[in-house]
């Protein structure tokens, strides 16, 4: 799907806005995050949806390193 977005500025920053359409597309509201990649030229922006880590596995994952700490500062040295 293609389109245009303009800029506009908002405070001290700039946006582009998405359409309502655009929005229901990307199943997205105001808690999704977007990762952004500029193209080394600057003429391309990408954005991408960053996907959602389950919490309890995130929980699990710390859990795992805290208890592993000193293993998992040796591997940083590999």
């Amino acid at each position: 799907m293609q389109g245009e977005a303009k800029m506009f500025k908002s405070g001290n920053s700039y946006g582009l806005r998405l359409t309502k359409k655009d929005k229901e597309l990307l199943h997205a509201d105001l808690n999704t995050v977007f990762e952004k990649t500029i193209s080394p030229d600057g003429s391309t922006i990408t954005y991408r949806k960053k996907p959602q880590v389950n919490p309890t596995f995130l929980d699990a994952a710390k859990a795992y390193y805290h208890k592993n700490e000193s293993m998992m500062e040796r591997l940083k040295d590999l």
